[in-house]
Parts: C-alpha cells; structure tokens; sequence
C-alpha cells in the first residue's frame, strides 16, 4: 500500500510542476535588464513617444504617451483618440525599469528590449503575480525635439 501511495505522490507532484509556466529569473536574466536600463540611460533625449498597451485581469490599455523631460505629458487612447476616461498614472520608460527591477526579484518575468536604445518592449509577469498576469508592450518609440 505505501508504494502506490509514494508513486501517487510523486504523480501529482509533477503533474503540478509541469502546469507552473512561471520561470525562475536567471542571474543572465538580471544581467540583461541592467545592462538595458544603462544602455536607456545613456540616451541624448529626454523627451519621446510611444505606444503603450497593457492588459491586467480583463482591463486592457491602448495609448500613444507623451514624455517631455523625462515626465508623462499627454495620454492619448488609440481607440478613441481622447484622453483616457479611467484616471491612472501612466510610465515613462524609467518607470517602466522601476517596475521591471522590482518584477525580477521576485521571478517569473520575461523582458524583451529594443536594440537601438534598450528600452523594455515587452514585460511580462506570469502566474505569481497576485493581480493576475500582466503583459505590457511597447512600440513606436521616438525621440521629439
């Protein structure tokens, strides 16, 4: 009787092992967002746009942000071409490290950068996010004068 419920153990063990998709944050993982924050910070602009999507639980984003000196300036709605109705404070790129060095602490992200400026493009927190997971993009990113 015990082996049967040794084995059975061990069974649901690993069932429940191979249904977790969160990934551990390797030491290269960290490396990477580093070396990408300092590449971001070595730019000559202080002042871009670009489009931002995010989507948490069922609320999902779709903006065009506008940063002047390193501060949020404007947020347009791609969908309707007005502010957004929901008030929230949207990131700048900084911001968006904060978040991610704060994410990679405690596992289970995936970071994608541009390779130009090494700005985040995409970010992703997995299951061990308490609010669900959470999925930002980010594209069409130009410095203004």
């Amino acid at each position: 009787m015990r082996p049967a419920l040794v084995s059975l153990l061990v069974a649901a063990t690993v069932i429940v092992a191979a249904c977790d998709t969160t990934r551990a944050v390797t030491a290269t993982d960290r490396a990477a967002l580093q070396q990408h924050e300092a590449q971001w910070a070595q730019r000559s602009f202080h002042s871009y746009v670009f489009d931002y999507s995010e989507t948490q639980l069922s609320t999902n984003y779709n903006v065009h942000i506008t940063v002047v000196n390193d501060t949020v300036a404007s947020v347009i709605d791609l969908n309707t071409g007005q502010p957004p109705t929901a008030p929230r404070t949207w990131p700048t790129m900084d911001a968006l490290f904060n978040e991610a060095d704060f994410a990679v602490l405690q596992g289970g992200v995936s970071l994608e950068y541009d390779d130009q400026y090494g700005y985040i493009t995409l970010f992703n927190i997995q299951n061990n996010n308490p609010g669900g997971q959470f999925l930002v993009r980010v594209s069409n990113l130009q410095p203004i004068d």
